[in-house]
């Protein structure tokens, strides 16, 4: 079972131009690592349906980045870089969307006309698109939903976090309605927690 992939500094080094191509292994791992986050990312600035067609347009320029040895960690970090490629794909496609000829029928959500005007707002494509949080929260989203699926922890761990996740009790609170000592919530939750910082970590 899976605990957490490479961090993002070592895929990006393994990621780096060889004559021979990417590094496959690696490319699995980043795309491992990053995807979900990237989607839950796209899905939160008005993409909706289309947000796994938006990353897939992202990785493949990515791989066409890293092939070309285009890509050198001087730009910004990483996270600031995949938002200025998530920002121009997400642009790029809502203006497909609502520039059509008029005997097009075009159905718009409002989602996606407020995600347009957000994006043009933008003052620099380093800014990306975090200036509300959203990468952070994304982030978060997909670093608990990993913790809580995919990591060897306990079912009862599990059914703690998600009872704290859900009440927003305390632990002593919650220890009570389980019926567990309270130092074993309060354990679960600090660990708990601490893989989960691990994880974001891993792709800041």
């Amino acid at each position: 079972m899976s605990t957490f992939p490479d961090t993002s500094t070592t895929l990006l080094a393994n990621l780096a131009y060889h004559e021979t191509g990417i590094d496959q292994a690696a490319w699995y791992r980043f795309f491992a690592l990053y995807q979900p986050i990237m989607v839950e990312f796209a899905r939160m600035k008005g993409a909706g349906e289309d947000a796994e067609d938006v990353v897939q347009e992202v990785f493949a320029d990515l791989a066409k980045t890293f092939l070309a040895g285009r890509y050198a960690r001087e730009k910004g970090c990483f996270r600031a870089y995949l938002a200025k490629m998530l920002r121009n794909e997400l642009i790029s496609r809502f203006r497909r969307i609502t520039v059509r000829p008029e005997r097009e029928a075009v159905n718009v959500t409002e989602a996606e006309i407020e995600a347009e005007k957000r994006f043009q707002t933008v003052p620099s494509i380093y800014s990306g698109l975090d200036d509300d949080g959203s990468w952070k929260i994304a982030q978060h989203r997909i670093a608990v939903e990993h913790v809580l699926t995919k990591t060897a922890l306990s079912e009862q761990s599990r059914r703690i976090y998600r009872e704290l996740l859900a009440t927003g009790d305390n632990c002593a609170k919650v220890a009570r309605r389980m019926n567990l000592p309270a130092a074993t919530v309060r354990q679960v939750k600090s660990r708990v927690s601490r893989m989960i910082a691990a994880f974001e970590n891993a792709t800041k």
